[in-house]
């Protein structure tokens, strides 16, 4: 990130530090398309619709609306983005928009296709562990799609992190994903493991359809006090020692949203930061659009009206979404948080 960019974000986020009432958007996910090409066990995204809502027209309208509102850091998901056949357009402009670029991926097709993703600043790369566990959360024909990947991304010097969804299935294996990092000269990511409790599911499952996953309290206690231990002594883990603090402390087994505030961040969703669904709705983040709450069409409002009448969500204060948490924590200034960003942009 520039540090022009640097200084508008640090700018701004004093500002709505100062004025209660202060809103501008700073960060956008971006879901581009629900299609997706991989049987991950813990994600019903084949449950979706496969049309995607979003032309190129469209996106290029609603980036240039997104950079004039303040906007300046955009992350790509889906489903996979890389089943989008103007991938490398989308990327050209929003980059020719000056925006920071980061984008969440399987690996499909990025070995054949590397020279798309010219001039992206990161791609979150998902690996759930050595061949045989990857295979078996993501499955087999995935495991060699994500080593030519990396191989791809590294040799055109694209900034590439791992991304990692904790279960019961790989959390045995921590060791063996901090050290292919190590060897890789890059770095790990975490993440809990999503799903519904309180709504039928959605996108995630519901907790009743992966029991079999989903880490149990003293579990995930163990798995994050030693990736705690690990990151304090040095190990190539991107998390912020502040998210991984904010995951063992979580009170909750069985969902992973709260109506009370955390004590490490307030809520920054709908007010620095915003989640764009594939048919242009904008909710205040991924988890209000899981849900299926009513957003608000960018395609028809536009989106400087749309981000103006956006409303945080009213039940939900704090989560344990890895996201979300660690825009949380940037964005009410926590110290680690900050530290940890500045150090892994610039290595």
């Amino acid at each position: 990130m520039k540090l022009v960019d640097i200084a508008y974000f640090s700018k701004q986020v004093i500002k709505m530090h100062l004025r209660p009432s202060y809103r501008v958007p700073l960060s956008m996910y971006v879901v581009l398309t629900y299609r997706c090409n991989n049987p991950c066990v813990y994600c019903r995204v084949q449950n979706m619709p496969e049309k995607d809502g979003w032309s190129i027209e469209s996106l290029k309208i609603v980036f240039s609306d997104m950079k004039d509102c303040g906007v300046r850091r955009l992350h790509l998901t889906g489903g996979e983005p890389m089943l989008r056949e103007d991938i490398g357009e989308i990327i050209r402009y929003a980059k020719g928009l000056g925006f920071f670029v980061g984008m969440s991926t399987n690996g499909f097709e990025i070995a054949e296709r590397v020279k798309e993703l010219k001039g992206i600043d990161v791609v979150f790369l998902s690996y759930d562990g050595p061949p045989e566990v990857h295979a078996r959360l993501r499955g087999k024909r995935n495991v060699a799609e994500v080593q030519n990947a990396l191989y791809a991304l590294k040799q055109a010097g694209i900034r590439v992190w791992t991304s990692t969804t904790l279960t019961r299935w790989n959390a045995g294996f921590i060791d063996d994903i901090v050290d292919f990092s190590r060897r890789e000269g890059i770095l790990a990511n975490f993440n809990k493991l999503e799903f519904f409790s309180e709504f039928p599911g959605y996108l995630h499952p519901h907790i009743n359809e992966i029991k079999d996953l989903i880490l149990s309290g003293e579990e995930r206690k163990d798995v994050f006090r030693k990736l705690i231990t690990l990151k304090l002594s040095g190990a190539p883990i991107g998390s912020s020692l502040a998210y991984l603090k904010n995951a063992l402390e979580w009170p909750h087994d069985n969902r992973i949203t709260d109506a009370n505030p955390s004590k490490r961040y307030h809520c920054w969703a709908g007010r620095a930061f915003g989640h764009l669904e594939v048919n242009g709705s904008l909710h205040a983040c991924g988890w209000g659009a899981l849900r299926q709450q009513q957003g608000i069409n960018v395609l028809e409002k536009g989106f400087r009206q749309s981000w103006d009448k956006l409303t945080p969500l009213l039940d939900c204060k704090s989560c344990s979404h890895a996201c979300g948490v660690e825009n949380n924590l940037l964005f009410s200034l926590n110290a680690q948080s900050i530290f940890n960003a500045f150090k892994q942009l610039h290595r």
